[in-house]
């Protein structure tokens, strides 16, 4: 933008003046008025003077560690509990789904903290642990910082469990001996089905009705 000024002015001045319009002239080699000189330097001044200004327009266009530019608005303002921003953002985003955090102004996501083992949280910018919900009977959660219910897993079919916010499947326990059960998920011991009149089963743990046999001829069960 200087260098297009000086140009510019040079063949203005040199108009003013009657010196010649050649840009090969170099603009040195011109004897400028004393005014027209103190024109061009009031002007310089004026330039470098904006230029430094848009720099830093420019630079306090983003906003430091932990802050983030408020709604409808550009001014930078801290991150609530819950949120963090990076150096540099002009958003303060949210801790993911299965985590939480209590930091105010946290520059990191690292701030954001796993829910526990057997437990899920499905909530954005969570601000507190207690967003972090028990896996229900019937199923357990084997890792930290589960985002949604449907990651807890289901006790499979032939077991249940009464127990909330189990961490691993050793929880579930198979149907007795006699009975069967075809559902995931289970959450009460009578959800295991008996064999049927006439019919008999050794098998713990039996996930369909097949696994009851019939009694053999001249036997009969109630």
């Amino acid at each position: 933008q200087v260098l297009t000024f000086l140009v510019r002015e040079q063949l203005s001045l040199s108009t003013q003046v009657g010196l010649p319009q050649s840009p090969e002239v170099p603009l040195t080699d011109l004897p400028l008025p004393s005014s027209a000189m103190a024109r061009v330097a009031a002007r310089l001044v004026f330039l470098f003077v904006a230029a430094a200004w848009q720099s830093s327009v420019a630079s306090d266009a983003h906003c430091q560690a932990g802050h983030g530019y408020a709604p409808n608005s550009s001014t930078c303002v801290q991150c609530g509990a819950g949120t963090w921003s990076g150096e540099g953002s002009t958003d303060c985003t949210r801790c993911v789904p299965g985590t939480w955090s209590t930091v105010a102004g946290a520059g990191s996501q690292s701030t954001c903290t796993k829910c526990s083992v057997g437990t899920w949280s499905s909530q954005e910018g969570s601000p507190t642990p207690n967003s972090c919900q028990k896996c229900p009977a019937g199923t357990w959660g084997g890792a930290e910082g589960l985002g949604s219910l449907e990651q807890c897993m289901k006790c499979s079919a032939g077991t249940w469990s009464s127990e909330l916010g189990a961490i691993d499947e050793s929880v579930c326990s198979a149907c007795p001996a006699g009975t069967w059960n075809g559902v995931t998920g289970s959450n009460n011991r009578t959800h295991c089905i008996d064999c049927s009149p006439g019919t008999w089963s050794s098998t713990l743990g039996a996930s369909a009705q097949s696994s009851c046999k019939a009694c053999t001829a001249g036997t009969w069960s109630v």
